[in-house]
């Protein structure tokens, strides 16, 4: 895993994903790839071999390379995976979650909750909003101590992500929607209640995966 953290060519890739400069389901040719991401042929085909493992280009010869589609089977097996990373940490988490965690972790949310009280769903809102999402969600595998789990984490978070871009854009009481499943899984870790907050993650995650799909 200490690859990917110090891949540059897949940092770029990552980067290029999420401001649009490559687009899920394009196809280029290495030498295209290349202009896009800065990068000389040998440490782009470094590059490759970790994108290729990861499930995020095809590469077909004497066709090119093709930027995964965020298909439904996709979307799903990133799901699993994090669901099961999840559920194991937060039992860990729920035994040293500290009051000022769950305070701040409150607050915030109504913050946001109050900030999409606004008639217009601004970019600064919502991306403000999804980094406190992620925040919470690698709170809860940071108490694993596992750098290895920690950055697959990181990945499944940037895979859903991007599909996510792919299949719709926001929309406020979809953001709305999460807040209130994030406070139940607070509430349950508040009341040290283990299974219910495993129980309140499974139900948000099982949520999320619905709304990745719908667009209103």
């Amino acid at each position: 895993m200490s690859e990917v953290r110090d891949n540059e060519g897949y940092r770029r890739f990552r980067a290029a994903l999420q401001d649009g400069t490559i687009e899920a389901g394009m196809t280029v040719t290495q030498n295209q790839l290349c202009e896009i991401l800065g990068l000389s042929l040998s440490p782009l085909r470094e590059t490759l071999v970790l994108l290729e493992e990861f499930g995020l280009v095809d590469i077909k010869p004497r066709t090119g390379i093709r930027i995964v589609y965020p298909e439904v089977a996709f979307i799903r097996e990133n799901f699993q995976f994090r669901i099961m990373i999840e559920t194991h940490a937060i039992r860990l988490f729920a035994t040293t979650v500290t009051k000022e965690w769950l305070a701040d972790i409150r607050e915030r949310h109504h913050e946001s909750l109050a900030e999409l009280a606004a008639p217009e769903l601004t970019e600064a809102v919502q991306n403000k909003f999804l980094d406190l999402d992620r925040y919470m969600h690698r709170s809860f595998v940071e108490a694993l101590e596992n750098r290895a789990i920690l950055v697959t984490h990181n990945r499944l978070q940037d895979n859903i992500g991007m599909a996510r871009r792919v299949h719709r854009r926001m929309f406020k009481n979809q953001l709305i929607g999460t807040i209130d499943e994030h406070l139940r899984i607070v509430d349950s870790l508040d009341a040290h209640d283990v299974e219910g907050a495993v129980s309140k993650l499974e139900s948000h995650f099982r949520a999320s995966t619905y709304r990745t799909f719908t667009a209103s």
